[in-house]
């Protein structure tokens, strides 16, 4: 089985690292010549909590690309394309790039947050199978080279509908190959029939850390640790819920306490968007806070809450609204 990953992020890194520990045959591409030349000379390197779950995998299990201006060659092999990009870098150029690129055989395995994605990839590339996938791992990348897998998740991928309702013999096999192979590298993935709602799911919980540890640049268990916090919490949980539930979305009222769970777990996690601001880079709470409000917008509804959220993030570094 031949897994290429585009990304070499810390997802990117973690997965294409299982992949190769796997068995499967890996390719990484990266955005820099550097990473992809550094990758090459020794390999990933993937650190667990403790000392003693350090492991590295490299060529010819693993080989490094830089961009995806070349994909592999090889004729008649189906491969499973990884998107471990974020929302911000799947942009018109990459999309093109994939329609050049990607044939009817593969399968795109997408791992961006917030929504819209998968619709935009879908209505690119009408022929290719395209699986949302939604993950708990615990990944950051330490250097071009070496990621910390800080936290042993699951993730779970499927289609939405209105995919095939059946998948075929072969569509199966090449999942249960991709299930086996990213087992093996430590990692657990189950195919799921209900991908849609632990997308949705998903996204309440990154639009309630993301934006507020952003705006008060703090780790997720701090949410916690202030009446006020909360309180806000609570507010835009609750807006995304009446949300939901007017786009006829189901949405069990458990999804609080598990969202106050995922603080809890992650309580020494700085969330993404807090990193991207602290960069200075552009965030994804356009596809976040910006995709809460669009749903609520396409449901009749108003988002004062996550719209306020969104051109507060957006503001912190000049960002242009797209809303």
């Amino acid at each position: 089985m031949r897994v290429e990953v585009i990304g070499g992020g810390a997802l990117g890194l973690l997965f294409a690292a299982a992949a190769a520990k796997g068995g499967a045959e890996v390719v990484l591409y990266t955005r820099t010549t550097e990473q992809a030349n550094k990758i090459m000379d020794s390999g990933i390197q993937v650190n667990g909590p403790t000392e003693k779950e350090v492991w590295s995998i490299g060529s010819p299990a693993i080989i490094a690309a830089h961009a995806i201006d070349r994909f592999s060659e090889e004729k008649g092999q189906p491969r499973w394309i990884v998107l471990a990009v974020k929302q911000k870098h799947l942009d018109a150029s990459l999309i093109a790039r994939l329609q050049a690129n990607v044939r009817a055989e593969d399968r795109l395995f997408c791992l961006q947050n917030g929504v819209g994605h998968i619709e935009r990839l879908t209505e690119a590339l009408p022929e290719v199978p395209v699986y949302a996938a939604v993950t708990t791992e615990g990944a950051r990348r330490l250097d071009a080279a070496a990621v910390l897998h800080a936290g042993k998740g699951s993730t779970l991928f499927g289609r939405l509908a209105p995919a095939w309702p059946k998948p075929s013999a072969k569509q199966e096999q090449a999942e249960k190959m991709l299930v086996k192979a990213l087992g093996l590298g430590g990692l657990s993935l189950a195919v799921s029939n209900e991908i849609e709602i632990a997308m949705y799911r998903k996204l309440l919980i990154n639009a309630v850390i993301n934006p507020l540890t952003a705006l008060w640049k703090i780790e997720n268990g701090a949410l916690l640790e202030k009446e006020e916090r909360i309180r806000f919490m609570r507010a835009v949980f609750d807006e995304i819920m009446t949300i939901y539930s007017a786009a006829g979305i189901e949405a069990p009222m458990t999804w609080w306490e598990e969202l106050l769970s995922v603080c809890r777990a992650t309580a020494h996690n700085r969330s993404s968007m807090l990193e991207d601001v602290s960069r200075g880079d552009r965030t994804e709470a356009a596809w976040i806070s910006g995709g809460v409000v669009e749903l609520a917008n396409r449901s009749g509804k108003q988002a004062p809450v996550n719209q306020t959220l969104f051109y507060l993030i957006e503001g912190l570094n000049g960002w242009t609204s797209r809303i």
